[in-house]
């Protein structure tokens, strides 16, 4: 499923008022801060017109002092009112952010498999960082300014209306203007907010994917090709950020130069009033005050604005995230699995294509039973299906027709996590996290005790390469598992699933990673882990296929042959083949003679 554009707008915003419920205390105290902090500014204008005014009539000394306490008094209450306005408003924005940030992730992790393998990680990344980032700034930041600067903005004019209404009147004949240039320039400026994110998305992607596949850059020779892809893309978010700054410095200089124009008119006028005796120093002194908080206010806009578009941006792509719905809803949940599972599988008439490729069919009416503690192995060419076999079973995807059940159960009718606790995946490509070798072993059963974890890890045999470790256990393994080699990351993510003790058991050829002695000891772990639970191996070795009590064979997406290994090495030509391709080495031990009594 790709990420769509949806349609820019700053009602999309209001997505986020959920996020707010929890913190009403918190948001109260914010805007009587704001509040507060908005009405000190204003009265300072009114100690401004009565300190001028009383020193020009030359007042008494102590009076003068008086007011100069008064002011005095104000500034450290506004001081007070700032710093309970700053703190409170940029807790709310990293809150709100962070909230939003966690439940984005909570969300990915419920959507289907197809949905990660259509979209680049660095562009979820991006998502999940820059676009949450320009949310907690417009929260965190310029909400509170916006807020602050509309009570001044109000206070402010209402203030020059009762300090002199006709001056009031002259200074509003520029906020059309004002109004017109918003319009214009924020238009530009949130599109190419807008394109500036995607860019960044793109940017962050192309590195996600070089450096995650480092090995196979270096290994190709690739690197001057990736410089020269990585410096075209890094330009054009580049150029697509320099357009979006120079509307955004555009708009603000603008605003910034019709409003002071216009106070620079009116503090003429003022002065031309005071010259005639009909307004006072004081009262054309608090006017300008007055004037120049709201001309202040006035500008700032321009900037707040321009932090709304790029937090609209950030919204409609976080909007796009949301509105991915999981595949597997909890509602269509109907039934519950035995409390005590047995590891039953029945795949009756199953036929699946990938949604990416509906004319490709990978599976058709595949109908294959296994008994509780049945060891069954797959085998057949590439393509034919094994994997993806698994894959439905895990149920990553559900098949376009037929029906799989699991201990008795249509997995389609129960919760998928309640499914993937009974059972263990071993791939054939170890997937190792960056973090020691006991949390990865861990991490099959996160609530196991160190022991089990250490039982686990005594059945694959780690001990004879822990040792060789500067932290044994505990040493990281680097990013993917870097810093081991592919046997010993294959042991360990077969600890992991031996951890987990899941009643089935799937097997995509887990030793085809190890040398002879390394197979050996994990082939122990194995037979033991195996003897007492349901298990599907997808096989590439002869030791696999004769240890299974029936083997399946594949083709073309469908299921060829079922039997032993001696019944199918007569009858299947197939089989015949593969037996003859893959197992070749191991035959060959065996002695020529000795083959067809063991076949």
């Amino acid at each position: 499923m790709q990420l769509g554009p949806h349609k820019n707008s700053f009602q999309q915003l209001a997505f986020l008022k959920p996020y707010f419920s929890p913190y009403r205390r918190q948001i109260f105290l914010a805007l009587l801060a704001l509040a507060l902090a908005a009405f000190l500014v204003l009265a300072l204008g009114t100690g401004v017109r009565h300190f001028i005014d009383q020193g020009f009539l030359n007042q008494p000394h102590q009076n003068l002092l008086s007011l100069l306490l008064v002011v005095f008094v104000l500034i450290g209450l506004l001081a007070l009112a700032s710093f309970g306005r700053t703190y409170y408003v940029t807790w709310l924005g990293e809150r709100v952010a962070g909230n939003l940030r966690q439940h984005l992730f909570e969300h990915l992790l419920k959507l289907e498999i197809s949905f990660f393998e259509n979209t680049r990680a660095g562009e979820l990344i991006s998502r999940l960082t820059t676009d949450t980032g320009l949310i907690q700034i417009l929260l965190g930041t310029s909400a509170g300014l916006a807020i602050r600067n509309t009570m001044m903005f109000v206070g402010g004019l209402g203030m020059m209306v009762v300090t002199s209404i006709w001056l009031t009147f002259l200074s509003l004949l520029v906020v059309p203007l004002v109004i017109l240039t918003i319009r214009i320039f924020g238009r530009r400026v949130r599109r190419f907010s807008k394109l500036a994110q995607d860019r960044l998305a793109d940017l962050g992607g192309y590195i996600d994917e070089c450096l995650n596949n480092i090995r196979t850059v270096q290994a190709f020779t690739h690197e001057d090709h990736d410089r020269k892809v990585f410096r075209d893309t890094s330009r054009k978010f580049f150029v697509a950020a320099v357009k979006r700054t120079l509307a955004r410095s555009l708009l603000a200089s603008v605003v910034i130069v019709v409003v002071f124009l216009a106070v620079a008119g009116v503090l003429w006028l003022g002065a031309t009033k005071v010259s005639k005796n009909e307004m006072t120093v004081g009262q054309l002194s608090a006017f300008i005050f007055y004037a120049v908080v709201v001309a202040g206010s006035a500008g700032s806009f321009s900037e707040i604005l321009g932090d709304l578009h790029r937090a609209a941006g950030a919204a409609e792509r976080l909007l796009e995230l949301l509105s991915i719905q999981p595949a597997f809803h909890e509602k269509s949940i109907s039934r519950t699995l035995p409390s005590v599972s047995t590891g039953t599988v029945a795949i009756h008439g199953v036929s699946f294509f990938y949604p990416s490729y509906p004319d490709r069919p990978v599976l058709g009416q595949i109908t294959v039973s296994v008994s509780p503690g049945e060891k069954l192995a797959i085998v057949g060419p590439p393509g034919a299906g094994k994997s993806t076999l698994f894959s439905l079973l895990m149920r990553f995807y559900d098949p376009q027709s037929g029906s799989i059940h699991f201990d008795g159960v249509d997995i389609k009718d129960v919760n998928v996590q309640a499914l993937r606790h009974r059972i263990g995946l071993v791939a054939q490509e170890p997937v190792l996290f960056s973090a020691s070798i006991f949390d990865n072993i861990l991490y099959g059963r996160p609530k196991a005790t160190e022991k089990e974890v250490w039982q686990a890890a005594d059945c694959v045999q780690l001990e004879d390469f822990l040792t060789t470790l500067p932290h044994g256990i505990h040493t990281k393994v680097g990013t993917k598992g870097i810093r081991l080699s592919g046997g010993q990351k294959q042991r360990i993510v077969i600890a992991r699933a031996i951890l987990r003790n899941p009643s089935l058991l799937l097997l995509d050829e887990a030793t085809n990673a190890l040398d002879t002695p390394s197979e050996q000891a994990v082939q122990q772990g194995l037979s033991h882990l195996m003897s007492t639970r349901t298990t599907l191996v997808i096989a590439h070795s002869l030791g696999t296929v004769l240890n299974a009590d029936r083997i399946v064979v594949m083709e073309g997406g469908r299921v060829r042959a079922v039997g032993t290994h001696a019944e199918l090495i007569g009858q299947d030509e197939l089989y015949r083949r593969l037996a003859t391709l893959q197992f070749a080495d191991a035959m060959s031990l065996l002695g020529g003679k000795a083959l067809p009594d063991v076949l």
